[in-house]
């Protein structure tokens, strides 16, 4: 694992180890690990101010704030109010997201391993959709707070959000260096056309895991209105994402990428892509 991702995951965990807090010091048994914890916490940041603060701070400032998201949501989940419980499992999933992101980038593709890579800043629209799904959490929770205690909701979430991650880093995974987060306009001369593994179930199985994960967030919130708003954008998100990048991939694998295209659906449901046409759209 290169630098970058070794100081990223020991800020993100040296962040977590502050749970250590959480634990009651009543009896010996606890009070051993609890100092063991602590000089687990003390390490871990010392090894962040030397390596990490000094020279990465924008490494640091990210990886910390993602492990205080993570830490804020267990908290909720652990000591706040029964309805708050699905907030707190919400934000410990996004953060898990963003760190995985960056990580997963590190270990199948460090050439093109940027800040970026953490997904903090997609775009406008990515962190105002957060901000709405706050929104509404809270005025649900002020409104018709038992809307938030629907178990069997959150569960199908839950095993949604698991499912969208794992299918999406499956595909980082299989696609190694060939994966980007960035649409590639000019053919990489190692790039080469993936059409193994989670690549023969759908053409685009990063777009399919982070579609499903999006609208997933939503149900474990049982966000109703957010959850509609999800499924509209993002699918609309993805419909054009595709179709520009389909372009481009006939473009550079031309009558390899059309066999394909016509042999595997895209994974998300109803787009199809670019397609060579006489009238395209």
């Amino acid at each position: 694992m290169i630098f970058e991702a070794k100081a990223s995951l020991t800020t993100f965990i040296a962040c977590l180890l502050w749970s250590v807090l959480y634990i009651p010091r009543s009896t010996n048994g606890h009070f051993i690990a609890t100092c063991i914890y602590f000089f687990l916490l003390i390490s871990s940041h010392l090894y962040v101010i030397i390596f990490v603060l000094k020279s990465n701070f924008s490494i640091f400032w990210r990886s910390y704030g993602i492990g205080g998201v993570f830490l804020l949501g267990l908290a909720l989940i652990f000591h706040g109010p029964q309805q708050f419980l699905a907030f707190g499992l919400y934000l410990c999933i996004v953060a898990f997201f963003h760190i995985s992101e960056y990580l997963a980038t590190a270990l199948f593709n460090p050439s093109t391993l940027t800040l970026e890579s953490f997904l903090i800043n997609h775009s406008f629209a990515y962190n105002l959709a957060h901000l709405l799904c706050v929104i509404e959490y809270v005025a649900w929770c002020w409104l018709y707070p038992s809307i938030k205690l629907c178990t069997s909701i959150q569960i199908l979430g839950i095993g949604l959000c698991l499912f969208g991650e794992v299918f999406r880093k499956a595909a980082m995974y299989t696609a190694g260096i060939n994966f980007t987060h960035l649409i590639q306009y000019q053919k990489r001369r190692e790039h080469e056309l993936v059409t193994s593994g989670i690549y023969s179930i759908c053409r685009h199985p990063s777009y399919a895991g982070w579609f499903c994960w999006s609208i997933a967030t939503q149900v474990l919130a049982c966000n109703p209105v957010c959850f509609i708003g999800y499924a509209i954008v993002s699918w609309k998100f993805f419909d054009e994402r595709i179709y520009e990048e389909e372009a481009l991939l006939l473009n550079f694998f031309q009558s390899d990428y059309l066999t394909y295209q016509q042999k595997v659906p895209s994974g998300v449901p109803f787009v199809k892509g670019f397609h060579l046409k006489p009238h395209n759209r």
